[in-house]
Formats: structure tokens, C-alpha cells, sequence
């Protein structure tokens, strides 16, 4: 075989290769034309598509009046109330009261054994005739100079000291008694007759809760909002869903050293202290003079990004977009959202106090809806009321 008949096999095999590679190249680019079409042809389609309008909740913004409040917690205070305990030890006689028994001052509740006590006080007072009789004698006879000076001071020595040692004893047996310090409800008896008992130990506590009050400190910069009679209301999770009323009835008269704070003292309305009992933990807000014509608005209504609070305002349409939407049968409800900026001044419940001149009175501001809007979105008003736009109803005392 010639060496011309040997090439004819290579060439032939170098051109399939060739027209192969033309055909790859030729499908790929009608691919990529294929999907470029697709691209513009779906573009066209979106351009062509009426705008999507998005649901949204509404509200009108209004004035309003505003009360703002100090916030701050307190403790609950009867009007007076003691641990009582003994100042002797001793074993306990008897026990004249029982766990939340209503007393009277000067009531005796616990009585200690004073048997010792009554004895000796017995045996001083059997005495004190005698000596009380010789101290007259000779002051009688000092006159006709039968006695000495020495033997006079010595008698009248002698009966003061008697007298002076009853009377010791005549109290050493009321220090026994446990008596009540004042009108009041006890506590828990903690002791039993014929128990044995050391001075201070606690015995039971009395609690007058005529008048409950309420404890609690505020900033001293907040001294110039403090007045006596100020509204205050309290709350306690103990008493889930109700408010007490209160009003300032004291304000130290210097700064705390130890906390930099303004203690002040509150008293509960009678009906409402009888409620609450001596330690329980409040929160607290004291009302300082209302502001009027305020801009208030649900705080759903705000939004937050790294930038600070932002909400939407609703912009009357167009002309243009009007046109264009001349058949959607919700024309009268649409709008344009305006992403503003807006800075809150004060916060209460629900509600949120706004400061500055971003929104305004007649305003209508978005309050659902926002996580599916940007500047300049389409919206359509729904006719729901926005979810936290209203205060739940709860029981209230004011």
C-alpha cells in the first residue's frame, strides 16, 4: 500500500472531527438564544402586567391628649406593723390570741410565767408598811430632837428604796405581757404555752392595714416632676389584670446616700389598699401633666432598621397611576407608601408619643403590613382593623 492511500483514511477522519465540533458549537449557541429569547419574552410579559397592589392596614392620624409617666417599682407597706417579741426569756403562760385576730392597742396577746416575779413583788409589798411607818415616826420625832438626822435619812433611804424595787418589779411583770402595739390584724402565732423562749425571739406580728402605703424611689433628676397628691397607679402580679390607685403623700426630704435616688412614700386608696398585703412587689407609674394636641399612634405603626424607627404614609395616586388603574374596582382604597423616619418620644401600652413633624394630623399611616413594602410601594387599604391598634379591655380602679 502506497503512502497516498494511507493519508485518504487520516483527512477523512480530521473532517468528521471538524463538522462534528461545528454542529456542537451551532446547538450551543441556539441554546443560549433560545434562553435569551425566553429572558426578553418574559420581560415583556412582566412590563406588561398590571402592578400588584398589597394589602395593608390603615389608621388616620389624629390629635390626642397625653399623659406621660415616670415608671418605677415599689413595695407595699401597711400603715404600721411590727414583729413583736419578748424582752426576757422565759416559758410562755398563756396565749390570749389566735392567727388573724382583729386587736386593740394594749390588748395583752402573749403572757410569759412571772410566778417568781409576783412573788417577790408580793413579799416587797408586805413590807412596805413597816418601813413606810418607821420613815413617819421619825420624821415625827426628828422635831423633839429624839432621833438623829442620820437615823431619819437612813429610814427614808430605806423606804425609797422599797418603793423603788415594787416598782421595778411591777414592770418587770408588764415586760412579760406581750402587748398590742397598736389597733390591728396579728399574724401566725409562732410560739406555744409552755414553750421556752429567749429575748428576741419572735413571737407574732401586727399589722395595721387601715391605710396601706406603698415605698419606692426615683431618680433625683425627676425631683421638679414630684409633688404631694400625685396621681399614682400600681400594679401587682399577684393581682393579675387589676390597677390600684395611689397618691403621693410624702417625699424625703434628701437624696438616698446609698442609691443616689429620692425615696417617697404613696398611700392606696382604703379600698384598694384592702387588696394588697405589706411587702408585695408593684410596678408603678406616677402621672405628670397631660399634653395636648400630641401626635399618638399604635406602635405597630413603627418599623425599625439599622438606620433607626421608620413608618409608611400613605400618598394620594397619581394621574398616571389612576389611568392605569381605572378598572381595579379597589381604585378608591389604593396609595402610594412613603417610607418616612420618625423618633418616639415616650411609650405607653400599645401606644407610642411621637416627636417632631414627620406625621402629621390627617395623615394615614400603615400599621400592617409593612414587611411586604418599600418607598413607593403599591397598596390597597383592607377593611380589618390592624392587629395591636386597639387597647384590650381590662379591669381598671381609675
Amino acid at each position: 500500500m502506497t503512502d497516498s492511500q494511507l493519508a485518504k483514511p487520516k483527512r477523512s477522519h480530521a473532517f468528521l472531527l471538524k463538522v462534528g465540533l461545528a454542529v456542537a458549537v451551532l446547538v450551543f449557541a441556539l441554546v443560549i438564544g433560545l434562553n435569551k429569547f425566553k429572558e426578553i419574552m418574559i420581560g415583556k410579559a412582566i412590563a406588561n402586567m398590571p402592578e400588584t397592589a398589597n394589602p395593608v392596614t390603615a389608621l388616620t392620624v389624629g390629635s390626642s391628649e397625653w399623659t406621660p409617666v415616670i415608671e418605677t417599682t415599689g413595695l407595699v407597706r401597711p400603715n404600721q406593723g411590727a414583729m413583736l417579741s419578748s424582752q426576757a426569756s422565759g416559758t410562755i403562760k398563756r396565749i390570749y390570741v389566735k392567727s388573724g385576730q382583729a386587736v386593740k392597742k394594749g390588748d395583752v396577746l402573749v403572757e410569759l410565767d412571772n410566778a417568781v416575779e409576783e412573788a417577790t413583788l408580793k413579799a416587797s409589798e408586805a413590807q412596805l408598811p413597816s418601813v413606810r411607818l418607821t420613815y413617819q415616826r421619825y420624821a415625827n420625832l426628828i422635831k423633839s430632837q429624839s432621833v438623829s438626822q442620820t437615823e431619819l435619812d437612813s429610814a427614808k433611804a430605806a423606804y425609797d428604796q422599797l418603793v423603788a424595787n415594787i416598782n421595778s418589779l411591777k414592770a418587770s411583770i408588764e415586760r412579760r405581757k406581750i402587748l398590742a402595739p397598736f389597733d390591728g390584724i396579728t399574724g401566725i402565732v409562732q410560739v406555744n404555752e409552755g414553750q421556752y423562749i429567749s429575748a428576741a425571739t419572735e413571737i407574732v406580728r401586727v399589722e395595721d392595714i387601715s391605710s396601706m402605703k406603698v415605698d419606692f424611689s426615683v431618680s433625683q433628676n425627676q425631683l421638679e416632676d414630684l409633688h404631694i397628691g400625685q396621681k399614682v397607679t400600681a400594679t401587682s402580679d399577684a393581682r393579675t389584670g387589676e390597677t390600684f390607685a395611689a397618691k403621693v403623700t410624702a417625699i424625703e426630704p434628701a437624696v438616698n446616700k446609698s442609691t443616689g435616688l429620692i425615696d417617697v412614700q404613696a398611700t392606696f386608696a382604703p379600698e384598694d389598699g384592702k387588696k394588697l398585703l405589706s411587702g408585695m412587689f408593684t410596678r408603678l407609674r406616677l402621672a405628670l401633666p397631660t399634653e395636648r394636641n400630641q401626635i399618638v399612634v399604635p406602635q405597630v405603626a413603627i418599623t425599625y432598621n439599622m438606620y433607626g424607627e421608620l413608618a409608611y404614609v400613605l400618598m394620594p395616586l397619581s394621574d398616571e397611576d389612576k389611568e392605569k388603574l381605572k378598572d381595579n374596582e379597589n381604585l378608591s382604597k389604593m396609595y402610594r407608601a412613603q417610607q418616612i423616619t420618625v423618633f418616639t418620644k415616650d411609650r405607653q401600652g400599645i401606644y407610642a408619643q411621637l416627636k417632631g413633624n414627620e406625621v402629621k394630623v390627617g395623615d394615614i399611616l400603615v400599621t400592617g403590613g409593612q414587611q411586604r413594602l418599600s418607598n413607593g410601594s403599591l397598596v390597597v387599604i383592607s377593611d380589618k382593623d390592624g392587629v395591636g391598634t386597639v387597647q384590650p379591655a381590662e379591669k381598671t380602679n381609675l
